[in-house]
């Protein structure tokens, strides 16, 4: 593994972006709760997390990833200082695509209409319940390639204002 630069001339020390290894290994401790915490969980001595510490010493792979469960923090942030060291930007690269492609026309088209009978035969029904039936309904035709005819679709509202 090749470690950064620590000389202090060279070090973006920014709370958010740490540039220098040994200074991402010093928030990971505090993260951890203090060294003997850290040590511990990471399953290493003292000696060795405080060589990682000052820069004398890389950990391999595997002390790493222990290290970054250990601390909570990224395993890209501490290894890289790239990323967000809660992992919170690596979660949203991995969500899962949605099952269906959008097709804003006829979610325009679907919203359209279901507010307007929303607006006709239920308007007391709240924002959040009429923009689950309006993704209900649209679902609907995306799966099914039509739309929900008027008799199921106010059927849908009638359940959905009954549930919200």
């Amino acid at each position: 593994m090749t470690r950064q630069s620590s000389d202090a001339g060279e070090v973006n020390v920014q709370r958010e972006k740490v540039d220098a290894f040994s200074e991402r290994v010093a928030i990971a401790i505090k993260k951890a709760g203090g060294a003997t915490l850290m040590a511990q969980k990471a399953e290493v001595s003292g000696s060795v997390l405080r060589k990682w510490r000052s820069g004398q010493s890389d950990p391999s792979r595997t002390n790493l990833v222990k290290m970054a469960r250990a601390a909570g923090v990224s395993l890209e942030w501490l290894a890289t200082g790239e990323g967000d060291p809660e992992g919170k930007a690596q979660a949203l690269k991995e969500s899962p695509e949605p099952e269906f492609e959008l097709d804003l026309e006829n979610l325009e088209e679907v919203a359209a209409k279901v507010l307007a009978m929303l607006e006709k035969h239920r308007p007391d029904i709240s924002a959040r319940a009429k923009a689950r039936i309006v993704r209900l309904v649209y679902e609907f035709y995306v799966r099914q390639g039509k739309p929900m005819d008027e008799a199921s679709l106010n059927n849908v509202i009638e359940l959905a204002a009954f549930r919200y």
